[in-house]
């Protein structure tokens, strides 16, 4: 089988092929996906392992959401945004990562399981939700676990489509705690 990776844009493209010139790679031209794309990523599925490898911006994760609804067997790549970040700083995007660090996101792909036991009222007694720290404490848990950042609402999906359990998140905040 093989991994198409879908990035956002003509600079993401090129930097993968700088890294691999074997990769495989489709460009969505941006935020603005259609939906013939989708169904072309649809097509493609069968075949092939599909990768998503977006910006760790607000356009990114709208894409990563809008792709992941319809195609919810795609696997993913995140890299923090700090590690993506222009070197004036003004822009996030895959072009900006390090020759290095670009090679080690390439082999931590994420990979969709839905088995899990978390749950809001997990996340709210550990203070991942609701209390005056929880941003900070959920930027420290999704960098920890390198699944891009997500608002507290949206951290209960993102822990369960990658499988993670009521144990994985307590063994990763004993870590931070320590």
């Amino acid at each position: 089988m093989n991994k198409v990776y879908i990035v956002e844009g003509r600079h993401d493209y090129n930097r993968l092929k700088e890294i691999d010139p074997n990769l495989m790679i489709l460009i969505t031209n941006g935020a603005a996906i259609s939906m013939t794309f989708i169904e072309e990523l649809k097509r493609l599925e069968e075949d092939n392992e599909l990768i998503l490898m977006v910006d760790a911006d607000n356009a990114g994760e709208r894409l990563r959401r809008i792709i992941t609804r319809h195609i919810p067997s795609v696997k993913h790549i995140f890299i923090k945004k700090e590690e993506s970040t222009s070197k004036n700083g003004k822009k996030v995007g895959i072009e900006h990562v390090n020759r290095e660090l670009l090679k080690e996101a390439l082999s931590d792909i994420k990979t969709p399981t839905n088995l899990s036991d978390i749950t809001f009222e997990f996340l709210y007694d550990l203070g991942l939700l609701g209390e005056p720290d929880s941003k900070k404490r959920r930027l420290a848990l999704c960098e920890y676990l390198n699944i891009g950042y997500v608002n507290g609402k949206n951290l209960v999906s993102r822990l369960i489509l990658f499988g993670y359990v009521q144990k994985d998140i307590l063994e990763a905040l004993h870590e931070l705690e320590t």
